[in-house]
């Protein structure tokens, strides 16, 4: 595969604000179920001190919490350990947002950036139930690490956009999805030398598994952030990864099919500064920024590797041909091709 020889430089301002004091009297800002994020990270902070003769598996394992609030600051408290999640944890607290737990279906965190509102799957009926349990209590951790991404994506400009091309929709979801992982992953593994294991080795067992494995290999030859764009990689030859992400996509555009056909994708194309966007690191730079290129122009990051997939794609875009064929754009070719064997190729590159 031939790779654009594309080190562009970003530079992201960084400020001081990571080691102000927060001082603040007052009781939990609580709009209904939402919490502010800057009076949970206050509560993480006055609460260190009582939990630093506590061996960290036991907070892992352990740790009680009778409600959402405990879930939340248990689950700050033990990611704001590691530089990653910190630094976007306190970034985003200058901004407003604020974290609530509901029940939701699919197990998948949800943003609201209007309201600037992180919604968490509690993933069991009650908190107390989530304090019992070990698994649930790490898929929580996992999705809010995750979660934390997403706002710092949001504060980046990187939203879900109608938009783009249906191809370019799918690939969107995937650069975005995968950087979540990534992150999480990288929050896990600065964690470790914390006496926090047990979440490395819960992603080893887990449906990442093969990409944390690849991602320790990189890690431990090379220090932050080198090795986060071959993490990527192997992120993305994961035909597993990609089915599910590309799913939950596909599931996405079908819901706005049945509210109207032109909600479902439009002629606006990736870029290579939407790449860097998505990428940005909290210290500076973006760790795609060598691949930006590539990642737009090269087909082999746009196969759909699972054929209900490719065949829910053909569907959707089968039921607006008749009226949108005409802006229906592809980038890659070869996808057309399968969807409308019989239309002529003018695919935009």
């Amino acid at each position: 595969m031939h790779y654009f020889d594309d080190n562009l430089d970003h530079d992201f301002l960084f400020d001081d604000r990571y080691d102000s004091d927060i001082e603040n009297d007052g009781m939990l800002f609580e709009d209904g179920d939402a919490y502010a994020l800057e009076d949970l990270l206050r509560l993480v902070q006055q609460q260190q001190n009582d939990t630093d003769d506590v061996s960290p598996e036991y907070v892992l394992a352990a740790t009680p919490f009778a409600c959402d609030e405990d879930a939340l600051i248990w689950g700050l408290s033990i990611l704001c350990q590691s530089s990653l999640g910190r630094a976007m944890a306190f970034d985003a607290r200058f901004e407003d947002w604020s974290l609530e737990v509901d029940d939701i279906d699919d197990g998948h965190p949800i943003i609201d950036p209007q309201l600037r509102i992180l919604i968490l799957p509690r993933g069991t009926p009650s908190a107390a139930v989530l304090s019992k349990s070990y698994h649930d209590r790490l898929q929580f951790l996992t999705n809010l690490a995750r979660g934390l991404r997403m706002i710092w994506q949001d504060m980046n400009g990187v939203r879900t956009r109608n938009d783009l091309t249906a191809d370019d929709q799918i690939f969107f979801e995937r650069l975005r999805r995968a950087d979540m992982d990534i992150m999480t992953l990288r929050m896990f593994w600065d964690l470790r030398d914390d006496g926090f294991c047990g979440l490395w080795r819960t992603l080893i067992a887990g449906h990442l598994g093969d990409v944390a494995v690849a991602a320790g290999h990189f890690w431990e030859a090379e220090s932050f952030p080198a090795g986060l764009a071959q993490t990527f990689l192997t992120w993305m030859g994961a035909d597993h990864l990609l089915a599910e992400c590309d799913n939950r996509t596909l599931d996405d555009m079908d819901s706005r099919l049945q509210r109207s056909i032109h909600d479902v994708c439009g002629i606006a194309m990736l870029t290579g500064d939407d790449v860097l966007n998505i990428s940005r690191l909290p210290e500076g730079g973006s760790y795609l920024a060598p691949l930006a290129r590539t990642l737009c122009y090269t087909p082999e990051f746009r196969h759909i590797p699972d054929p209900v997939n490719e065949a829910h794609l053909r569907q959707i875009l089968e039921e607006c041909s008749e009226i949108m064929t005409p802006s229906l754009v592809f980038r890659d070719s070869e996808l057309e091709r399968k969807i409308f064997p019989n239309r002529i190729i003018d695919t935009l590159v």
